[in-house]
């Protein structure tokens, strides 16, 4: 049937404009990888603008329509934390336009093209009619939707030049709708685009200042333990691992496809530059690695294939991260991780979800390529200089070939150095290397590998300092290998014949040594964290990672509530009447009993001219004799209009008061 014109809807809010919605919503899907999601659901809500038929929902169906909204958004956030503990809250800002869509649907195909506050507010509901009108209204929630989709993209950790101006491009999009009409554009424009150039350049400032503090911090203060390593592995402290040995909890698990002989190395990172206690890389640069079309796969080397594979089950704090792995890895397999970088170190950083995840790694002959020696691989620390100068003249280690020097320094520490689970030296200062060298012959493999590195490149031999994790202790209830964290293990990486090797000087004894440390209470705290593994972890799988699950939910609920309300009365509306046409703010105040007397003025005087103040029309278009008494009238009006913490009652009172002497 065809209705009558509907009333012009009085809400408190101007609804979005055309396209404002789905520019949002490309946004948001964009950054979030929902993007088949965000051009679906904003068609369906752009959808209106352009056809003439409504529903009519009564305040019962939107009522009910919100309930379910909010039961599913409540299964989706337990859902999030189970997944994803804590860190969970980012995938829950992601999901937020889903959270409301159903509302919006309902809000769109609507005839008032706006909901009550009773539907949003399960408190305002259960006034009822008591509700007053300054709680209970009809309000559109475009708008606040359309910031929603922006601070949903926002978590999409994507933060780029292209983000930031396109969230500005619909910021000003939204404010352009909302501006006061009275003020040429131009006069409008110059501030906001000046405060949006001011806010990226202060962006990018901060982004700078932050890199720059982030550096000089973790140079000068990582080594008395304020932190520990950065999410890239650029810097490592000699004592961070001292500190990682005082925990038995596990952080990963290894299946080989086949018996091994361990210990198997893991690494993470290698690192070049060494002084103040701290190894570092001046700069690290990730390269992408191409994912195998069609399979969750990326390989490192195409020549090579697969010889064995290992199995891992990790939990992420970040979701990128550095994992470890080892030196002849040559393919990476996981359902759970979206993108693999590595750098010329040799490290692989993943963009993976956070919590449980697993990847298997493919190994081959070869190691993976490493960069060639630089001018740092071969520095000495000035203040160390003359230590390795006499340990090197003791060992004659500048007439022997590069062979010898390695056997002799692996014979020196050997026969000459202890291990010492001590951790009075987890924070050294001052020449710590020098009184491990020459007096206490006893420390962490953090000083075996520093003092071995050192000592290498005295003799001419470039080295890297490597952390990583020692893999060796079997659970055989289990059936796979436990790295804990005091697993953590550092070794050198030395440089001969065109290839990189690995040199461990640490004594063997180490890892029984700290495992006798362990605590009474290890046996359970490992059951607790099988039984978490096997509850929330995922099994190694090659197919990609699918969303059929989300696409069924919102499909099954399109056909639901098409369904529900495929019996309720559809309404043409005249084209006059679309919901963006004619729509006003009911502002607070527009009841002043001052109005009747402006538009009087107006017809006997003149019209008030854009931008123009009452003050100054009034001045303009009367004697000045009396003008006093307009003044003070106005004064009470703009007090009753725009004061929030006025006496209304009292403000509207002495307002009439005033327009009666005027008479």
């Amino acid at each position: 049937m065809t209705a009558p014109n509907i009333n012009i809807i009085k809400d408190k809010l101007k609804p979005a404009t055309p396209g404002l919605t789905m520019a949002s919503m490309l946004l948001w899907g964009w950054q979030t990888e929902f993007l088949i999601y965000a051009v679906i659901m904003g068609i369906l809500l752009e959808v209106p603008f352009f056809i003439k038929w409504r529903i009519n929902f009564n305040d019962k169906d939107i009522n009910q329509l919100a309930d379910l909204s909010g039961i599913l958004f409540f299964i989706t956030i337990i859902y999030v934390f189970v997944t994803h503990s804590f860190q969970g809250i980012y995938k829950i800002l992601e999901l937020l336009p889903f959270a409301l869509f159903i509302l919006m649907l309902a809000q769109n195909y609507s005839i008032k093209n706006s909901i009550k506050t009773s539907a949003l507010f399960i408190s305002v509901r259960r006034l009822g009619e008591s509700a007053g009108e300054d709680i209970l209204f009809n309000t559109n929630i475009s708008l606040p939707y359309v910031f929603i989709c922006l601070i949903s993209a926002s978590s999409g950790n994507k933060y780029n030049e292209y983000f930031f101006i396109s969230s500005s491009l619909i910021i000003l999009w939204v404010l352009w709708n909302l501006r006061a009409k009275h003020y040429h554009a131009i006069y409008w424009l110059i501030p906001v685009i000046c405060a949006i150039c001011i806010s990226f350049l202060t962006q990018q400032g901060i982004q700078q200042l932050q890199d720059n503090v982030q550096t000089l911090f973790l140079r000068y203060m990582e080594q008395y333990g304020f932190t520990s390593r950065d999410s890239n592995k650029t810097i490592t402290y000699i004592g961070a691992l001292g500190r990682l040995k005082l925990s038995d909890r596990i952080l990963f698990r290894v299946k080989p496809n086949q018996k091994i002989t361990p210990p198997l190395y893991f690494r993470e990172s290698s690192y070049s530059k060494y002084e103040h206690g701290t190894w570092r890389n001046i700069k690290v640069e990730f390269d992408s690695v191409q994912k195998t079309p069609l399979k969750n796969e990326w390989r490192l080397n195409n020549q090579q294939n697969d010889t064995e594979y290992f199995d891992v089950a990790i939990s992420l704090l970040n979701q990128s991260s550095i994992i470890p792995v080892p030196d002849n890895v040559n393919t990476l397999s996981s359902k759970d991780i979206s993108k693999l970088e590595t750098s010329v170190y040799g490290s692989l950083k993943i963009l993976a979800r956070e919590g449980l995840i697993n990847y298997r790694l493919g190994t081959s002959d070869l190691n993976i390529v490493e960069a060639e020696p630089v001018f740092d691989d071969l520095d000495i620390p000035l203040n160390y200089k003359n230590d390795f100068k006499h340990v090197a003249k003791e060992l004659d280690l500048y007439s022997k070939t590069p062979n010898q020097i390695i056997d002799s320094v692996a014979r020196y520490f050997n026969d000459n150095f202890y291990y010492s689970v001590s951790q009075d030296e987890r924070y050294p200062k001052g020449q710590y290397l020098t009184k491990f060298l020459f007096k206490d012959k006893k420390g962490h493999c953090e000083y075996f590998a520093t003092a071995t590195a050192l000592l290498l490149r005295e003799a001419g031999i470039a080295t890297r300092y490597t952390i990583g994790y020692s893999v060796q202790e079997y659970s055989f209830w289990q059936d796979m290998y436990l790295v804990r964290a005091r697993h953590a293990h550092s070794w050198v990486k030395y440089y001969m014949n065109g290839k990189w090797y690995n040199l461990d000087t640490t004594p063997s004894i180490w890892a029984p040594m700290e495992a006798e440390d362990r605590m009474i209470l290890e046996p359970l705290m490992d059951l607790i964290s099988w039984i978490r593994y096997k509850t929330t972890g995922s099994e190694i799988d090659f197919q990609p990672k699918s969303n059929n699950w989300l696409i069924g939910l919102i499909i099954s609920l399109l056909v639901y509530l098409t369904w529900r309300f495929y019996n309720k009365q559809r309404i043409n509306i005249k084209k006059s009447t679309q919901p963006y046409s004619n729509t006003r703010i009911n502002r607070f105040g527009e009841d002043s009993p001052l109005y009747p007397l402006i538009q009087q003025l107006e017809q006997d005087a003149d019209k008030r001219l854009p931008g123009e103040t009452l003050g100054k029309w009034i001045k303009r278009i009367l004697p000045k004799e009396k003008t006093e008494k307009y003044l003070e009238l106005i004064n009470y009006h703009n007090r009753y209009r725009f004061n929030p913490i006025s006496d209304k009652r009292k403000d509207k009172k002495l307002i009439k008061e005033s327009l009666d002497s005027l008479i």
